[in-house]
């Protein structure tokens, strides 16, 4: 009887903690559809730039009181980029950039900023039996993998060097060959800070 309450408990506990684990993922995902207010000052995925702080991997408490705070000030600007926003988006914004990885101001991350850019947009067609991954031998799964480059033209990315770094030219090119291939381009700020981690080392960080 004891160990069958012990169980009961332990099951209880369990499924306690995933769903406050869901309900977690939910808001972080709710405020990653409203951080982009928030982007064109403090950098693509809260970076930080030189006129503004960074909010990557900050304590979520602490930034949605400053968000608060902020909402109040007497600056117009301020003032209308938060004036849709209720406490409880506040606090769904301040989860999803304290989720995020920190780095030094203004530093991309491959974890943070590249990986998510590749899973969304090339990963269907380059990784396992994919059509790009089964023709170039390029796999875009992981790090390592990516900076392997292809079967038959090797490494894609010159760390340090975006400008001759054959993975920007596929990524910018104007003809047909454009990647993501028979899919809309990647957006400007993708293209940014692809090019920002490359230039900065195309480090696994």
């Amino acid at each position: 009887m004891k160990r069958t309450l012990l169980l009961a408990a332990s099951l209880l506990i369990g499924f306690s903690g995933i769903a406050a684990a869901s309900s977690e993922a939910a808001k972080i995902q709710r405020g990653s559809a409203k951080a982009f207010y928030c982007t064109g000052c403090h950098g693509y995925n809260g970076m930080g730039t030189k006129g503004a702080s960074e909010l990557a991997g900050r304590d979520a408490a602490e930034l949605t009181n400053r968000l608060i705070k902020f909402k109040k000030t007497k600056s117009k600007l301020k003032m209308n980029l938060l004036a849709r926003f209720s406490e409880d988006d506040m606090a769904e914004i301040a989860a999803y950039f304290a989720s995020l990885k920190r780095t030094a101001r203004d530093e991309a991350s491959f974890e943070r900023d590249i990986s998510p850019i590749l899973s969304m947009r090339c990963v269907e067609c380059h990784s396992g039996d994919g059509e790009g991954a089964y023709t170039s031998g390029l796999n875009l799964t992981n790090h390592a993998s990516l900076m392997s480059g292809t079967k038959e033209g090797g490494q894609l990315i010159i760390p340090g060097s975006a400008m001759t770094s054959s993975f920007m030219v596929m990524l910018t090119r104007k003809d047909h060959l454009r990647m993501p291939f028979g899919k809309s381009a990647l957006s400007d700020d993708e293209i940014r800070v692809i090019r920002k981690w490359i230039d900065q080392g195309a480090k696994n960080n």
